[in-house]
């Protein structure tokens, strides 16, 4: 009967729909910084300016040696390292509050979004 139950569970397991990006459920933004910009969008490509609490897989593309992508909010400091291009992964948990995304090279590259209870809108 045990192993019944356990192999039924296993099954179960290996059927749960996993999206592309490996991560089952977990909405992806991704983060590019470049020699001159700063970005962060939604799945859509559309610039992130509200967002509502949950965990998010964050792809950040640091494209140049002389910047870097960092992220400033309640509870969260990450960032990528000045003079190295990279892609990272990281999964981070937004609660609600201001968030700034921004290289530490150059105050101009700076933007800001919030995480609110509720959708975001559409």
């Amino acid at each position: 009967m045990l192993r019944t139950l356990l192999a039924a569970t296993f099954l179960g397991a290996l059927t749960l729909a996993v999206p592309a990006s490996g991560t089952p459920g977990l909405p992806e933004l991704t983060a590019k910084v470049t020699a001159g910009s700063i970005s962060l969008t939604d799945k859509d490509g559309q610039r992130v300016t509200r967002l509502a609490p949950n965990y998010y897989r964050f792809v950040v593309k640091d494209l140049s040696r002389g910047q870097n992508f960092h992220l400033i909010g309640p509870s969260v400091d990450k960032r990528t390292k000045v003079s190295a291009k990279v892609t990272r992964i990281w999964t981070v948990y937004l609660k609600p509050g201001t968030y700034t995304y921004r290289s530490d090279r150059r105050a101009t590259m700076s933007r800001t979004f919030t995480v609110r209870p509720g959708p975001p809108p559409a």
